[in-house]
């Protein structure tokens, strides 16, 4: 059986696989900063996929373990039982509410303009060229 051989790269080789310009180029795009050295290029060559992987496997265990921290809508089915109970939502709903009825005349100057009764459009008078458009009462 003839044994295939991997011929990218070698153990005992003396030269390396790979640039170590083309790998800073990479990584400074990724990260937005260079590598002074080639212990912190195998550092974070290292570091990020570990990193990543671990990450992951604790996302899968807070899920798994069905650990809903931040699910502020379960939250809402406790207020709904025990009105002592604040939650996030229901401070952003209130401090909303607030904003909004303090805000409410800066942002909607409309309601707040003063006409007199000269000014008021009324209609136009028909002059007889065309009814006038039926009005529907329900």
């Amino acid at each position: 059986m003839v044994m295939m051989q991997f011929r990218a790269f070698n153990p005992t080789q003396v030269e390396e696989t790979y640039s170590m310009v083309t790998a800073n180029r990479f990584w400074s795009q990724i990260f937005g900063a260079a590598f002074s050295n080639k212990r912190w290029l195998h550092f974070f060559m290292l570091f990020v996929p570990i990193t990543d992987l671990w990450m992951s496997a604790l996302g899968v265990v807070c899920l798994a373990l069905n650990l809903c921290a931040y699910d502020f809508i379960s939250q809402e089915i406790y207020t709904a039982g025990d009105l002592e109970f604040e939650t996030f939502y229901t401070k952003n709903i209130l401090l909303n509410k607030g904003i909004r009825d303090w805000m409410a005349t800066q942002d909607q100057p409309h309601e707040n303009l003063i006409f007199c009764n000269s000014m008021i459009f009324s209609g136009v008078k028909n002059s007889g060229s065309r009814p006038p458009n039926p009005t529907i009462n329900l």
